[in-house]
């Protein structure tokens, strides 16, 4: 697996997909209400705090590149040390979950299809496996045909629906104080997953990687301020009765023979949602190849991970119970800053306190 690799390009461009598969799925109930116009101020300080969350994962990175995380906390802490990838296996199962019932929410309260949403899912999690198993070159060329459909479905929708843009929709900032704009800030730190995928997927990423974070933070800031600023113009106050508002903006567009283009928001979410997923699983294989001696594939994580990930989207989309804690954005919070930040930093402090030489060093030095 180690020498799999992409290109910083190809990976960033699939972080972007997956992150506009998370933010057109914005939702009143589950992902956060508001002013809109805060809440592209609460995105755009989630990024610039991105940053700073990210710094462990690029120190790490730095020292040991040939390593991911789960990697390097087994070779510095031993048996302990697997505990490490036992948790991003969780992390990326947990948010894979909460994805797929969030879908499966979005099918059964607002579009009523003639089938169970399950078998919709349950099709999603297969194309991900399949993709997952293929490796990270193919979810990777995948996500690049994903990344021109979006761009182009996207565009169409946005440039209709601009039309209906009225400024008198629009409401003044900070109206009732700045109490929103905190709370979107967690909300939008607490579903993004990038941050854990670098920190296993950057060994197998070659290029400016820095630069590919730096456009992923800039290009998703500049999506989803657009989106929310139509939604704010076209929808104004009647956007916070919906459940899912940009899904309401797409619905209201017609062109000629062709009438709604909710059709259009539907596909984009599905195959945004099949690259975060292919994405997760891949992850998941990696994980569990950093309990092995011999760091070679691990197809059975991809498996287990699929399983585990199609079991939590269910429990979610169809028990109340546990619906309310496994979509908890304090919940979801906890477990990406410890997944993004926490995890990583302690995994570099006990690296540095080792006081080893990266493994590149060593062998450099041997040859001398």
């Amino acid at each position: 697996m180690a020498g799999r690799k992409i290109s910083a390009r190809q990976f960033f461009i699939s972080m972007f997909v997956s992150r506009v598969a998370a933010a057109i799925a914005l939702n009143g109930r589950y992902a956060g209400e508001g002013n809109p116009l805060e809440t592209i101020v609460s995105y755009v300080l989630s990024m610039g705090l991105g940053f700073l969350i990210a710094l462990p994962i690029w120190g790490l990175h730095h020292r040991r590149p040939q390593w991911d995380l789960g990697r390097a906390a087994v070779e510095d802490m031993g048996f302990i040390g697997k505990l490490v990838p036992l948790l991003y296996f969780l992390y990326f199962v947990l948010m894979n979950g909460t994805s797929l019932a969030l879908f499966q929410l979005f099918l059964m309260d607002t579009v009523n299809p003639a089938f169970p949403a399950a078998l919709v899912a349950a099709a999603l999690t297969g194309a991900a496996l399949y993709g997952a198993l293929r490796g990270i070159e193919a979810v990777a060329r995948c996500a690049t045909c994903v990344f021109v459909l979006l761009l182009l479905g996207c565009g169409l929708v946005f440039g209709i629906v601009a039309w209906r843009f009225s400024p008198e929709n629009l409401e003044p900032l900070f109206y009732d104080g700045f109490s929103r704009t905190y709370e979107g800030v967690f909300l939008f730190i607490a579903r993004t997953s990038v941050f854990a995928d670098m920190a296993i997927l950057l060994p197998m990423v070659k290029g400016r990687k820095g630069l590919g974070f730096a456009l992923w933070a800039g290009g998703t800031a500049l999506f989803v301020g657009a989106a929310l600023l139509l939604v704010a113009g076209c929808l104004g106050r009647y956007a916070g009765t919906q459940g899912f508002p940009v899904y309401v903006l797409s619905s209201i567009t017609q062109v000629r023979s062709m009438q709604r283009l909710d059709a259009v928001f539907t596909g984009v979410w599905m195959m945004g949602l099949a690259v975060k997923l292919a994405f997760g699983l891949y992850a998941c294989r990696v994980c569990l190849s950093s309990l092995k001696r011999d760091p070679g594939p691990c197809r059975g994580g991809a498996w287990a991970g699929a399983l585990l990930t199609e079991g939590t989207a269910l429990c979610a989309a169809f028990l109340p119970w546990a619906r309310e804690y496994l979509m908890d954005t304090r919940l979801l919070f906890l477990c990406t800053a410890a997944a993004g930040f926490v995890l990583p930093l302690l995994v570099l402090l006990i690296d540095l306190l080792r006081g080893k030489k990266p493994r590149g060093e060593e062998e450099n030095h041997a040859k001398t």
